[in-house]
């Protein structure tokens, strides 16, 4: 267990890695991104919040990932899919 700010999550397992790696892969191969650049380091970092918060399915991750805009090249981020996180904004999955 991890606790930070008084609030306890528990421990990534290792099947919880190897898909939040798979997704990020795909990700990268589908933006042609090093998954050691800046940008893929912003994208697992969302992704692990995601995961956190409760959305674990692969699939509803990597459709939340497809809507994040990134500006590769001057690191400018859009998160329009911290809207589609949350089930009150009516993202459909």
């Amino acid at each position: 267990m991890i606790h930070h700010s008084g609030i306890t999550k528990p421990a990534l397992q290792p099947e919880d890695v190897a898909m939040l790696k798979a997704v990020l892969e795909g990700w990268c191969k589908e933006k042609s991104c090093e998954i050691a650049s800046p940008a893929a380091m912003h994208v697992a970092t969302e992704l692990v919040s995601w995961f956190e918060c409760g959305i674990r399915e692969k699939h509803r991750l990597t459709g939340l990932m497809r809507h994040m805009h990134l500006d590769l090249k001057g690191m400018t981020i859009s998160t329009d899919a911290a809207l589609l996180a949350d089930p009150r904004s009516g993202g459909n999955w």
